[in-house]
């Protein structure tokens, strides 16, 4: 109905111009000789085609060409499986000319004009200050370490001189009281809320209404919820009362004050539209000013995210210390915080006015002035029986004290604000969980109510203007005193990591060991957030379907289970606080933040299960509770377990497999001929894509079938292991000391090729197949890691009366090991198994030179004391920094594998690490990667202690800054000694985007380590290596063609920052990674403005397969006979969207009147994920087959078979409508027009019927 208006009239208009254009465009072309696939990019010059450019359309999928396998095996030929059932349905046959695909589309009247080209070079933003080049020039050991006070003579003269200048604004002061709540750190969030957080919110509403001039902020809406369903009517109404006179004020209006450097971009959208809706359909407010005061260090996301939701200004705190000191110097600590990339129609999307707090912390006596000596008299809080700095030093201010302490504190106050231009100061007072107690209210708020009446009273003599107030007035005041100023404030690109404060000992404290503190909890994390996203969507399309064709008993279901879905974005949301996912609370409270993540994420498996349950039926929805997802979860502690598929004959319910019947004759002795199971694959993405998809069954002889009935012939068969304790006695027989690694005899890992629709649900099934299994099956090479038949050992020829015949293992050939696939090769050492080079292959499958890639793990010895759960600092007793960390396990295996569709090396050194590495043979764009995972248990303490464990890749790529001398000519002569070579790597922020990292020789590695969140790479002008991960980590290049990644650390002792205990909790935690190498583009040059660099295509498609895997359900085997399915799903029936806008979420929103109840809207998160085309892994493994390149925009998408009511624009977290260049109200969503890398939200109603 949408679509209608827009139809008859002006479409055609539209239609005819597009004709002509295309006419006058080819005949331009023509002229000047130049083939149409060469798009002008902005800055006016043509840029490259793709590699994987329209003309290739299929040469990925060609048949033929190269294998995966080991060059000892003898039968290649079997290697060379034509991927035929891909090729007869791959839904692009060609690229077709812009002519036929006018012809051939009638939706292409819906392309955006305004979308600009499919190749485009991103470059970066033009600012005053760009912070990694100040950040190089610092002075990292300055004089006033010891005293951590950086106020100098240089900053008293030119207080005294501002004091006798006339045309200085007279001195005003925001007074803002506050109390930092952290929902979870020493305690857990449920026994902060009881001891104090509720007792502060019951403080605040009786008391500001006898102070009638007392205001106060509140951040944390998880603390704030459930005050509220707790809180007394009378006690809401007197909240809200006073949020809307303006006196408390809700600032930043997240679930949590949310870390910035672990967090991905899915969750830390998600827990901001989680609190500000709640304050909308509550408190009907907006929050317009951000405080993030606490998180160890700032990114720059979030201030882009605060921007997108209408903010007016943000504070932050933990920055450098070198930092603070240059802001205060430069008189710049008032900012417009830029994103780093250029926009395209040169506006300020994206920009936010930021106020860096001047000095070390956000308490009393860290931010009334410079000098915290001073400060500490001005903390009022006295309880009987607490024992603190402040209530030993701090006296009431009297009628006596009052004008000598008045004239003090406004000396602090009035060097705070001499360190900015427009002499404002906002001066907070309060710390963590302040205000808890009556008396403090009371303390607090009468002496500093005598102060500011005192000088208020002497406003002549004083020339100051005090008051509460909160951080909107701070903001109000500075625009209006800069506004008239050219430029008002200057503007800065870059961030804040790695925030640095001072030890005791005055030397530098790097706060990057909590990037990879505790993996275990952050990949609990990312696995609900896969899974809650998952859901979401799904949720959404189901609910909508139900309402739409009026089942009233799935409607009920859903309205019922819909509180799951709030608990679990509350979870998620909760864990993404900077003491939760960070790993720096006590082991207690993490263990309860895991309870939580764990719960929602059984939860939000089961409810796709019961979605999809409806979306898949043909016709009337009858069934329930027969999809099983293929993992179980026993508790949080474990990783999730793979269980395999139950496959039933005709009437048997349940297969049993007959004792060492495995392997008996050809078939495998397995499952019955007319044995078949089923499965549905969902993919949550909105693209097509080719995965590897791994299988349990229980038999070997399986094929696999998809959804239109033709059998894969991209199939492989593993063994599963069963690795078992020295001490055990192994299945009948006695296990030596080394002989612990078997092969299943009750389970197989099948492994497949799926093509998968966009965010579509797909049925396979595996059936019995006793002919030609056999050539599907590994081979694998290692010793001693099969079941000997009885009184036979070692003789291959024998293996036909074996057990284990399913597999035929061999001795591993002499000399280093190969692997090899039709686009690269990759030599392992014949010692320690790890990776040594990689020998790339051109377009004529000929070697290319080999390219250096060694992985090695070693780690970093903890500094005692100094390195802990926050801070990350190498041992400087030891004269080595690293320690190896594999040379003594004498328990090291190599197990090979190899079939067709996939090789891979395993190295296990004892219970420490399982490392594999994985190439593929698939015809497809994932030939050119390499997978790598690695299983890492700790073992309990006092094993491994102080161990900072990382792995290394040691490459030639020659990753040199092209840098100037980071030195200041006057302090000291040049030299004429070399230019430091000094190594740059390109580190990502919360999965949204890159920042350039150079190494600072000043600092040691922990100052030069990074947080990553789903990637990091390295390049020079020839190639480009990019590495993709699943978790938050650390990373690092600290040498030369070096990238590194932390995996895991213990340090025994804690590091002063508060939390009390060491870390010691690790638990086996399994890391997946992707491996890219790229080409550069030929003959670089440098681009003024220089350009910003983001992923490939490609690595950028391999990221969000990485984070969002399908997801896997087994059809259950008793109702397979009753059942019908749909084979093919397409939840976008009008195809993807383009290859570059992710679907970040598609989340029900709350019915306003009745929380716990879903509505009919919905926020559509869309992501435009900048790439860079120029960098590809090779023509024919391009992505072309999968997700071709289009510059018509969004196109015609369909959800399911929903009709839409509206669509409105609305600021990112959907609370206010926002008129965009679109306009409020959009007929379709084809009219909208996304940036590369911007994030938009659009508010979708649906239909309630059809």
């Amino acid at each position: 109905m949408s679509f209608k208006l827009f139809r008859r009239g002006s479409a055609r208009c539209i239609g005819l111009l597009s004709a002509l254009l295309t006419i006058l465009l080819c005949l331009y072309y023509i002229s000047i000789g130049q083939p149409n696939q060469a798009p002008v990019s902005e800055t006016g010059a043509s840029t490259t085609v793709l590699r994987g450019s329209p003309l290739n359309g299929l040469t990925g999928f060609s048949v033929g060409g190269g294998s995966s396998s080991i060059t000892h095996q003898q039968h290649l030929q079997k290697l060379h499986v034509v991927m035929a059932s891909n090729q007869k349905r791959s839904p692009e046959p060609k690229a077709e000319s812009p002519a036929e695909t006018m012809q051939s589309q009638p939706e292409e009247e819906f392309s955006n004009s305004k979308w600009g080209d499919k190749c485009y070079e991103l470059l970066q933003s033009d600012t005053n200050i760009t912070a990694s080049d100040e950040h190089s020039k610092f002075d990292f050991q300055p004089e006033w370490m010891r005293s951590k006070e950086y106020w100098d003579r240089g900053f008293e003269e030119r207080f005294e001189a501002q004091k006798k200048d006339k045309q200085r604004p007279p001195l005003k002061i925001i007074v803002v009281p506050h109390s930092h709540n952290d929902p979870g750190w020493l305690k857990t969030f449920t026994n902060y809320f009881q001891s104090d957080s509720r007792q502060i919110l019951n403080l605040l509403v009786t008391k500001m209404q006898e102070y009638t001039d007392m205001t106060f902020i509140w951040s944390e809406i998880s603390f704030l919820q459930l005050w509220w369903d707790q809180a007394h009517p009378t006690k809401q109404r007197a909240l809200k009362r006073l949020i809307d006179s303006g006196r408390i004020e809700i600032t930043t209006g997240g679930w949590v004050m949310t870390d910035e450097a672990n967090v991905h971009i899915y969750p830390m959208l998600d827990q901001l539209i989680e609190g500000h809706q709640w304050l909308k359909n509550n408190l009907n407010v907006t929050p317009r000013v951000g405080w993030s005061i606490d998180p160890f260090g700032h990114g720059s996301t979030v201030p882009y995210l605060l921007s997108g939701a209408n903010f007016d200004g943000a504070i932050i705190q933990r920055i450098h210390y070198a930092w603070k000191q240059w802001f205060a110097r430069q008189q710049s600590g008032d900012f417009i915080w830029k994103p780093y990339w250029r926009s395209r129609n040169g506006g300020n999307a994206g920009s936010l006015l930021t106020h860096n707090m001047p000095f070390d912390i956000y308490s009393i006596k860290g931010s009334c002035g410079p000098h915290p000596f001073i400060c500490l008299n001005f903390d009022f809080r006295k309880i009987p029986g607490e024992y603190t700095e402040y209530s030993v030093k701090a006296q009431f201010i009297t009628d006596d004290n009052l004008e000598s302490k008045a004239q003090l504190l406004l000396e602090q106050y009035a060097r705070t604000a001499s360190l900015f231009p427009h002499n404002v100061a906002l001066i907070p007072v309060g710390d963590d969980f302040r205000y808890n107690k009556e008396r403090e209210v009371d303390q607090q708020y009468q002496n500093y109510k005598k102060l500011i009446d005192h000088i208020m009273a002497n406003k002549r003599l004083y020339n100051t203007d005090i008051r509460f107030g909160t951080p909107s007035d701070y903001f109000e005041a500075i625009k209006e005193r800069m506004k008239d100023h050219s430029p008002s404030f200057p503007s800065f690109k870059g961030d804040f990591f790695v925030y640095s404060d001072i030890f005791s000992e005055g030397r530098p404290a790097y706060w990057s060991g909590y990037f990879t503190t505790r993996p275990f909890y952050k990949l609990l994390s990312s696995e609900l957030e896969h899974q809650l996203r998952a859901a979401e969507i799904l949720f959404t399309l189901a609910y909508n379907t139900a309402r739409q064709a009026k089942r009233e008993n799935a409607i009920k279901i859903y309205e019922k289970n819909y509180e799951l879905i709030i608990n679990a974005r509350r979870n998620l949301g909760l864990f993404q606080h900077h003491d939760a996912i960070t790993g720096t609370s006590k082991a207690a409270v993490m263990r309860d933040y895991a309870m939580r993540l764990f719960e929602s994420t059984q939860n939000m498996v089961k409810m796709q299960e019961s979605c999809l349950e409806l979306l898949i039926q043909k016709g009337q929805p009858r069934h329930h509770g027969f999809l099983l997802s293929e993992f179980e979860r026993d508790n949080f502690n474990k990783l999730p377990r793979k269980m395999p598929i139950q496959m039933v004959n005709g009437d048997e319910s349940t297969p049993t497999v007959a004792a060492g019947g495995i392997g008996t004759g050809a078939a495998g002795g397995a499952a019955t001929a007319g044995s078949v199971g089923s499965f549905v694959l969902y993919n949550s993405l909105a693209q097509k894509r080719i995965e590897i998809v791994t299988l349990r069954v229980q038999h070997p002889n399986v094929k696999i079938v998809n959804d239109k009935g033709v059998e894969l012939s991209h199939i492989q068969i593993n063994p599963v292991w069963n690795i078992t304790d020295t001490y055990d006695q192994g299945l009948g027989t006695a296990v030596s000391g080394i002989g612990r690694i078997r092969t299943s005899t009750r389970q197989y890992e099948v492994m497949f090729v799926a093509e998968l629709e966009p965010l579509s649900l797909t049925t396979f099934r595996v059936q019995v197949d006793e002919v030609n299994f056999k050539r599907n099956i590994a081979t694998i090479y290692c010793e001693d890691c099969t079941e000997p038949a009885a009184g036979v050992s070692g003789q291959p020829e024998n293996t036909e009366a074996s057990p284990s015949a399913v597999f035929e293992a061999k001795a591993k050939p002499a000399g280093d090991i190969q692997l090899e696939n039709p686009h690269m090769r990759l030599l392992f050492d014949e010692k320690s198994g790890f990776l040594k080079t990689i020998t790339r292959k051109n377009q004529k499958k000929e070697l290319l030179k080999p390219m250096q890639c060694n992985i090695k793990f070693a780690a970093y010895r903890s500094a005692q004391f100094h390195s802990g759960a926050y801070l990350f600092k190498t041992d400087p007793e030891q004269s080595e920094a690293e320690k190896e960390v594999l040379e003594g396990d004498a328990e090291m295996r190599i197990i090979i594998t190899s079939g067709p569709i996939a090789s891979d090396v395993t190295v296990i050194y004892g219970q420490f690490l399982a490392h594999t590495v994985r190439i593929f043979n698939t015809r497809t764009h994932l030939d050119a990667a390499i997978y790598v995972e690695n299983d890492i248990d700790f073992e309990p303490p006092p094993k491994n202690r102080e161990t900072e464990l990382f792995m290394r890749l040691i490459t030639n790529i020659d990753n040199i800054a092209q840098a100037p001398l980071q030195r200041d000519p006057l302090k000291e002569p040049a030299e004429p000694g070399p230019i430091p070579e000094l190594p740059v790597f390109y580190s990502d922020q919360n999965g949204f985007q890159y920042h350039e990292r150079i190494k600072v020789p000043a600092i040691g590695i922990e100052g030069n380590y990074f947080p990553i969140t789903s990637g990091a790479f390295i390049q020079d002008s020839r190639l480009r290596l990019t590495l993709l991960t699943t978790h938050a980590q650390g990373a690092a290049s600290y040498e030369p063609g070096q990238l590194e990644v932390m995996l895991d650390r213990r340090t025994l002792y804690d590091d002063y920052r508060g939390m009390g205990e060491g870390v010691v909790d690790s638990r086996l935690t399994r890391h997946k990674f992707w491996l890219l190498v790229e080409d550069m583009p030929g003959g670089q040059h440098v681009v003024q403005p220089p350009s910003y660099k983001v992923l490939s295509q490609q690595a950028q498609h391999l990221a969000n397969a990485l984070r969002y895997p399908p997801n896997l359900y087994f059809v259950s085997s008793l109702e397979q006979q009753e059942l019908a399915l749909l084979p093919l799903v397409k939840l976008l029936p009008k195809g993807a969207l383009p290859c570059d806008v992710h679907l970040t979420t598609l989340r029900t929103l709350s019915d306003p009147e009745l929380q716990l109840f879903p509505s009919a809207s919905a926020l559509l998160v869309l992501h435009r994920q900048g790439f860079d085309c120029s960098v590809s892994a090779g023509r024919e493994l391009g992505l072309e087959a999968v997700c071709p390149l289009s510059s018509k925009g969004l196109g015609n998408i369909q959800l399911g078979r929903l009709t839409l009511h509206t669509i409105e624009a609305t600021s990112l977290t959907g609370t206010e409508q926002k008129p965009s260049k679109d306009g409020y109200h959009i007929r379709s969503l084809a009219e909208i027009s996304l940036e590369p890398m911007e994030l938009r939200t659009l508010n979708l109603t649906f239909r309630t019927e059809v």
